[in-house]
Formats: structure tokens, sequence, C-alpha cells
């Protein structure tokens, strides 16, 4: 059994929307935790365990016996006392059809989808579309996932690698800043650096 809810808006923390991990795992994975306040957590908790109370009973009845649930959930209140919603997505899988590929699409504050994702980055106000996703193993028992099926952008914080500018250093505030006249003795070099840029 599963059902795609609507989380929240909250704090996204270490989002991978626009290009997927691959550390851990060679497929790729997008993925988002999101921090709520503890009623808004309650709330769409409430929701989470209808679906996956539903998808429990239906497991043992198949089974014929009880079964134990997986150690590790979604949902969960980290060290530091914070709410917060895990929902991932795997950016490709191999089918008897061929490679599948995902993306995950991002909407804009008023709904409308944006031809590309910017670079969300930590901070970001957002709210995840997920699918509720029953599972059971031999191994872990039964758990549950939310995948990640789109992102609603309501205030964006754009990330850069570990807060560098593009030079490779941090930024320093209250430091020396160029002054502007000096800006035409790199002028010709800059215009030949090509500029990425975001579309809407």
């Amino acid at each position: 059994m599963s059902k795609v809810l609507t989380t929240p808006k909250g704090k996204a923390v270490y989002p991978r929307i626009d290009t997927p991990d691959t550390k851990y795992n060679v497929d790729g994975v997008y993925s988002c935790k999101l921090h709520v306040s503890e009623e808004e957590f309650d709330a769409f908790s409430q929701l989470v365990t209808k679906v996956v109370d539903a998808g429990y009973d239906s497991e043992c009845r198949q089974k014929g016996k009880k079964l134990r649930k997986a150690p590790t959930a979604p949902l969960r209140i980290t060290p530091d006392g914070d709410y917060e919603i895990y929902a991932k997505q795997v950016a490709q899988r191999e089918t008897t059809k061929g490679l599948l590929e995902f993306t995950v699409p991002v909407f804009d504050s008023l709904g409308k989808k944006l031809p590309k994702s910017p670079s969300i980055g930590s901070g970001s106000t957002v709210r995840l579309s997920v699918e509720v996703y029953c599972w059971f193993t031999d191994l872990q028992g039964f758990g549950y996932t939310l995948r990640l099926k789109a992102v609603q952008l309501i205030d964006l914080i754009e990330y850069t690698n570990g807060g560098a500018t593009p030079s490779g250093f941090e930024v320093e505030t209250g430091g020396y800043v160029q002054n502007e006249s000096l800006d035409t003795a790199f002028t010709e070099e800059e215009e030949s650096t090509p500029t990425e840029s975001l579309a809407f």
C-alpha cells in the first residue's frame, strides 16, 4: 500500500535535488531532510502512520503472522532535537525493459513547474510531495520509505561548493573588496570566462 502526501513547509537540510548523490549508491539518490515544527511534525506523522499501519496489517495477513518492524524510519527527532522528515528517490534503476531514470521536478511558490532546478541549498524553505512506500525483508523486517516525488520551492538559498567562491576561496566578510576603478584591468579575462545561469 502506498499513498502520496504533501509535507508541511520547512527548512531543507543537505538537500540533493538538482544533482543526485552517488557517494553510497552508484545509481545516485535524490534526497532532502526537512525540519519542521513539532506541531506540524505530529500532524504529518499521523497521516503517515495511517498508511503504514494499513500496510503493516496487510503484510501480516499475507505472511500469516505478526512481523517485526525495522529499527529506523524516515520520521525522527534528531539528537539536536529537530523534527525531521527524510525523503529520497533513486536517480536510476535497471529494469527488464532497460534503464529507468528519475528526476525530481521543482515547482515555485505559485505551483508553476520550473524548467530547471536551481541549486537548492540548506536553509531553503521547501515543501515536499512524498509517496509513503511500505516494504518487507526477512533481514530488516517491515518498514517504510518516503519516496521524494516533487519539491515546492518557497524561499531559495543557493548552495556553492562548501560555501566557496568559484575561485575556491572562502568568502571573508569585512575584508578588502576590489575598487570599481580597477575593474577594467580584468574585463577582458572575465568576459572570456563562461558563467552559469539558472533558468526559471
